[in-house]
């Protein structure tokens, strides 16, 4: 994104950004990106960095994000289920919180106003790689064309053995053939010598 993006964000949701935030938006994480055209998606939805993306997550219900967030918090991402993930824009480290329709299940304090989710925007960036890390793992497992290979050193073990093995194995049919054929021979020509002529 550059600094003219970023003016007009700040300005469509009346939202000063954090000098943090600013700074990942003008340099995203080429980790995040390359996370992204892995699992084939245009951007990660638990960090938003298109203008458009941020636009409308933050002002398609402006009023609802005010009931679950405090006024100076600006959404960054979601993760699907409802749960908004937003910074404080008064904070110099980015702290981020999340909120959502999910009473009760979002960090809170004994008074119940929310707890920060993470500390820092650089804490968040890693808990996002983790997520999406995780994902690509799990969908690389469920992979079912990808076939197991033993380490090199157990493969060609395993074949030597194999071969060690089945050699006796051909050893002991081609002794099984000449024994054998050496009999039907015999019996061919026995049959030869008794058989009825014919006229």
């Amino acid at each position: 994104m550059t600094e003219t993006e970023i003016q007009e964000l700040e300005t469509k949701t009346g939202c000063q950004l954090p000098v943090v935030y600013r700074e990942l938006l003008l340099d995203y994480p080429l980790r995040l990106t390359d996370l992204a055209t892995t699992l084939g998606i245009e951007e990660l939805e638990l960090l938003y960095h298109s203008r458009d993306s941020l636009a409308r997550v933050n002002g398609e219900d402006p009023e609802y994000l005010r009931s679950i967030f405090p006024p100076h918090c600006f959404v960054i991402g979601e993760n699907g289920n409802g749960d908004y993930y937003a910074i404080d824009t008064q904070s110099a480290d980015g702290v981020v919180y999340m909120s959502g329709p999910h009473w009760g299940e979002y960090p809170e304090d004994a008074e119940g106003k929310p707890l920060p989710y993470d500390d820092s925007l650089q804490e968040y960036i890693e808990f996002v790689v983790h997520v999406y890390e995780e994902a690509i793992q799990f969908e690389s497992e469920l992979d079912d064309t990808a076939v197991y290979q033993p380490p090199g050193m157990l493969t060609e073990c395993f074949s030597i053995a194999l071969s060690l093995l089945l050699m006796p194995i051909l050893l002991l049919l081609m002794l099984c053939s000449l024994l054998l054929t050496g009999p039907f021979v015999l019996l061919i020509r026995l049959w030869d010598r008794i058989r009825p002529l014919k006229g």
